[in-house]
């Protein structure tokens, strides 16, 4: 923490750093929804594996970043088989045989994040709040849970995934989650739909799935579209 004049912390040269090239920025944590069975998970994985690689990732550089992939969603075999057809080279690290609810235990959150400091990550994939977290998530509450990832990552950025309500293209629970998040994204069908950045403008990347080649997520093709981005708000 610290003050400065706002006119000589103007003068201060920073730029954004990219994990991915103009969609994914290296600060902040990452809300990733989407239906059950729409390809959340795939999609997270072909991320970590470009990331991990140093490889394009949807058409885009990346920054070449160690990963940690936190499974709580599925059970060991069910990921290993899982990664066998999505990401069988990646040299990342992942969590398995998380008990459910574990962000509720104390001795639970110690051991995480002595894996996160043993691995020292450059990014990590929570999946998923409801299997993690111990809190309501239609209670502000939820934050508590939100609050100790924050601490775990310790600065680096994140992933957290998570669900809708059911039929619904909206993050299930409080509000407090949107609001809380650097970055918003929806997975549907046919696109990833980027509902909140701070640091982008574009709001939709149009995405397909190769049924021969796994189910993996491909770029559809290079059109974006683009919205007002969190600089050219007007406060």
């Amino acid at each position: 923490m610290r003050y400065v004049k706002i006119s000589k912390f103007l003068e201060e040269k920073e730029q954004v750093n990219w994990l991915v090239e103009g969609l994914l920025p290296d600060v902040g944590w990452t809300l990733f929804f989407g239906l059950k069975g729409i390809g959340k998970t795939t999609f997270a994985i072909q991320l970590c594996e470009a990331l991990q690689a140093g490889a394009p990732f949807m058409g885009r550089k990346t920054k070449k970043t160690r990963i940690l992939f936190i499974q709580a969603d599925s059970v060991a075999m069910e990921w290993r088989e899982i990664l066998k057809r999505v990401s069988p080279k990646n040299e990342g690290f992942t969590v398995v045989d998380v008990p459910a609810r574990c962000l509720g235990d104390n001795n639970y959150v110690a051991t995480l994040k002595t894996f996160i400091d043993t691995v020292k990550p450059g990014f990590i994939v929570w999946d998923s709040l409801y299997k993690l977290a111990s809190d309501d998530i239609n209670n502000a509450k939820i934050l508590l849970s939100i609050e100790k990832m924050i601490a775990m990552c310790d600065g680096m950025p994140w992933m957290l995934i998570h669900h809708p309500p059911h039929g619904e293209s909206r993050a299930a629970g409080s509000s407090s989650l949107g609001n809380t998040c650097s970055n918003e994204w929806c997975l549907l069908g046919s696109k990833l739909r980027i509902d909140k950045s701070r640091l982008t403008a574009e709001k939709e990347l149009l995405l397909k799935r190769n049924k021969d080649n796994g189910g993996l997520w491909e770029l559809h093709q290079h059109k974006v579209v683009k919205g007002e981005s969190f600089m050219d708000r007007e406060i």
